[in-house]
């Protein structure tokens, strides 16, 4: 999926890692039970996690992009990355 960002850009999806599930599956690993479905239990637990800032589960889900852009803005997004 590829998107033009204003004039002189794009921003496109290359690969995508994981799913919400992923989170999930990382956040209990320590009590080694699996699930296969996402339920409103699971959903709760994504949300418990966001909400107290407990970032390391999101970590094992991953995005990769392909930005184009004019020189000024991608040395800003090296800084923010």
């Amino acid at each position: 999926m590829k998107l033009e960002v204003l004039d002189h850009g794009t921003v496109e999806l290359l690969d995508k890692m994981g799913t919400d599930l992923t989170t999930v599956e990382s956040a209990r690993v320590s009590f080694l039970k699996g699930t296969t479905e996402m339920s409103e239990r699971e959903a709760k637990l994504i949300r418990y996690l966001a909400e107290h800032e407990h970032t390391s589960p999101f970590r094992h889900a991953m995005l990769m992009f392909r930005f184009k852009a004019p020189l000024f803005v991608a040395r800003q997004l090296l800084f923010v990355a």
